[in-house]
């Protein structure tokens, strides 16, 4: 399939009917992105580099202490003025009203030639959301690497996500988010950012430094609404709504997942997914937040962000998709660590499911501020 910039050289266009308009910063930002990636798509990758469009972090949520000095403030680096959406691009839409409703930082920290700056930061009650530039003395690649550690002070557990975009030769974008096992609704989190080393993959070479930010979030106003006897069963799973929380930028579903001693001793794994959608039919898309729950990984309690709720909207239908796996060496694995630094590969136990099975259950429907 031919992409945009092919499918345009084939129409004849008539210049003179075309007139020059002024632009933002983000527009320009949003077409040099959108280009890049189709040219960085005929590119073969080489070496080492893994096929990734985006550079991942790795994250560590713990209880430490806040003693770092907050770095010099700095605001004037050359970047877009909505990363949030940028990043997002169209995909999600998730991400479309952040901005509006987050805390302008500007903090920079400099290190070994590079300054990395946190410029905006949003929590919405149960996810904490970063967004940085970066602006170099070299050139970190089309997808540099990034080491590092979100904490959340208080918090036992995460799940999170990363990444980064390049605008030019020296000058990168990204997005840090980390949803915290443990707190929710929390009126105010303290958040210790540190960056420890950034990859150019390309060329395979890693500056070691020390990029550290402290700061403290308030909450953005949310609508909690605590939910009873919605729940509904199928096949041996069963899917509890227990609660879903409204901010001015998106609403979180907290929802658990339920499995039967049949299906545990058939399948290796139960996925469930949520299809959401208003009683006006607008369609929700959203990201997980992770989850918790027992040693086996079956019985789950889950979180999941969708984008900002219609206002007229007095009704969701959530569907819960769910998928049953079996776990192979070529989709699964998992290893012990020995006191002596060991890795032990676990065994897969033999079970009799294979392959994987599909089924959607009944719909969940909420009455929106009952």
């Amino acid at each position: 399939m031919k992409d945009i910039y092919e499918l345009l050289n084939d129409i004849d266009i008539d210049e003179s009917e075309f007139e020059e308009m002024e632009v933002s910063e983000f527009e320009k930002a949003k077409v040099k992105k959108t280009l890049k990636k189709s040219l960085n798509k005929k590119r073969k990758m080489k070496g080492w580099k893994r096929n990734i469009t985006a550079a991942t972090i790795i994250f560590g949520l713990s209880a430490s202490a806040f003693g770092l000095t907050f770095p010099a403030y700095a605001g004037n680096l050359p970047v877009i003025g909505d990363i949030f959406r940028f990043l997002d691009n169209g995909r999600t839409g998730l991400y479309d009203n952040y901005k509006e409703y987050s805390t302008e930082i500007n903090m920079t920290e400099e290190s070994k030639g590079i300054s990395v700056t946190i410029n905006d930061a949003i929590y919405d009650g149960k996810t904490v959301s970063v967004t940085y530039s970066i602006e170099s003395d070299r050139d970190l690649g089309n997808d540099p690497y990034i080491l590092g550690h979100l904490d959340i002070k208080g918090s036992t557990g995460h799940a999170g996500s990363s990444t980064i975009s390049k605008l030019d030769e020296n000058h990168y974008v990204g997005l840090i988010t980390a949803s915290s096992m443990n707190l929710k609704n929390e009126d105010i989190v303290k958040v210790n950012l540190n960056i420890e080393s950034i990859t150019n993959q390309e060329k395979e070479e890693e500056v070691k430094g020390n990029w550290s930010f402290a700061l403290a979030l308030d909450a953005t106003e949310s609508n909690t609404q605590q939910l009873s006897d919605y729940s509904v069963e199928g096949n041996g799973v069963q899917v509890n709504v227990n609660e879903i929380s409204i901010t001015p930028m998106s609403f979180i579903v907290y929802y658990e997942q339920i499995v039967s001693e049949g299906i545990r001793n058939t399948w290796h794994g139960v996925d469930v997914e949520l299809e959401v959608k208003d009683n006006l039919g607008n369609r929700y898309s959203g990201e997980g937040n992770g989850g918790s729950g027992d040693i086996d990984g079956y019985n789950i309690n889950w979180s999941k962000t969708f984008e900002k709720l219609n206002e007229k909207a007095s009704k969701l239908i959530i569907t819960p998709h769910i998928t049953l796996r079996e776990y192979t060496s070529e989709n699964f694995g998992s290893v012990e660590i020995t006191e002596n630094g060991e890795h032990i590969e676990i065994p897969i136990p033999k079970k009799p499911g294979k392959g994987k099975e599909e089924f959607v259950l009944e719909d969940i429907v909420i009455e929106l501020g009952s």
